[in-house]
């Protein structure tokens, strides 16, 4: 089913109630790794941020992988093709979970937070630069009060210690949202999924390995448990759902969902870690909450995207799986990137 009317100009159409329940899963699946993340690295488990960060590259490229054979995905013939992926890798991958793991541990819930909430406003910012989407006044001021919800929820206060963290971070984040959507649209989210991660873990391999191999035999079980949780769910699940939805929707509407984090962070740490939810953290979540629905209903933001172009007639069969995968494209964007083009634009 189409996510959106095609016989209506791009500025009316509205992402489907789908995609924003795809964006909800995949936004609590990555809020579930500064937990979990957080429990795996304290004591008495003590796993580092650079054995956790490569059991996730690894894992993801196992099962990615995995289905990209299974299911005969496309396949990546153009040099230029994998370079783009290698470039998606760095940003979506290797800079983007390393500085996280790494800030995670050392640096404060207010420098976490202020790192999440950056991340569509850098989103949003690339993609007017870059002329690939609007930027309204109704998204502006929705993007305002989601900043003022983060506010609200850091205590209006700037912290000093990893900020440089939070700014590349956002910034590899927003990069990354923006050029995959190209190559989702070209080669599925199974096969871009299984590059990305097959790049990233080459590409961390000669730190993240030596560490993996040297901490995995003294875990314990339950430490064991936390990292699988963590390739599993924010890795696995939560990449290929957010995938999914980048083919489908605008980037902008996938990063603004970004900021539902701080509050669903606060909420899964209560429940596991015993931390008092309190008023300020439950009015900042409103206020968060308000900023996003400004922006998802701002018509300029939500444009379906360019539908890939259909399959080379020699191309190999695709399996039914695929087909699924694929069964649901959005309608021209009029400033789609060209579907042809394989290398990123600025």
């Amino acid at each position: 089913m189409p996510t959106s009317d095609p016989s209506k100009p791009p500025g009316e159409r509205r992402a489907s109630a789908g995609i924003h329940a795809a964006l909800f899963f995949a936004t609590l699946a990555f809020a579930s790794l500064s937990v979990e993340g957080k429990l795996a690295m304290s004591p008495p488990h003590d796993v580092s941020p650079t054995a956790l960060t490569m059991a996730r590259f690894l894992g993801g490229a196992v099962v990615f992988a995995g289905a990209h054979l299974a299911l005969r995905t496309p396949r990546v013939a153009r040099r230029a093709d994998a370079l783009h992926l290698a470039v998606l890798a760095f940003f979506g991958v290797v800079c983007n979970q390393a500085l996280f793991l790494v800030g995670l541990r050392i640096t404060s819930a207010v420098s976490a937070t202020l790192l999440i909430a950056m991340i569509p406003v850098f989103t949003a910012a690339l993609a007017a630069l870059t002329g690939r989407e609007p930027f309204s006044r109704r998204a502006g001021v929705g993007t305002a009060v989601a900043l003022f919800g983060a506010a609200m929820l850091t205590g209006f206060a700037v912290p000093r210690l990893g900020d440089s963290f939070a700014l590349v971070y956002a910034l590899s984040t927003a990069i990354y949202v923006i050029y995959a959507k190209s190559a989702l649209q070209r080669l599925g989210t199974v096969t871009v999924m299984a590059w990305v991660f097959g790049w990233g873990t080459l590409l961390f391999a000669p730190v993240g390995g030596v560490a993996l191999v040297r901490e995995a035999p003294s875990w314990s079980l339950p430490a064991a448990l936390l990292v699988a949780f963590c390739v599993l769910v924010p890795t696995v699940l939560a990449y290929a759902v957010n995938a999914w939805v980048l083919r489908r929707a605008s980037p902008t509407l996938v990063a603004i969902y970004v900021f539902l984090r701080p509050p669903l962070v606060a909420l899964l740490a209560w429940i596991q870690l015993d931390e008092a939810l309190s008023a300020r953290i439950a009015a900042a979540g409103l206020v968060l909450l308000a900023g996003v629905t400004i922006m998802a209903t701002a018509p300029s933001l939500l444009a379906g995207p360019a539908a890939p172009p259909p399959p080379d007639d020699d191309a190999p069969a695709r399996s039914h799986g695929l087909a699924l995968l694929a069964a649901n494209h959005g309608t021209t964007h009029p400033n789609q990137q060209p579907a042809g083009s394989g290398s990123i634009k600025t």
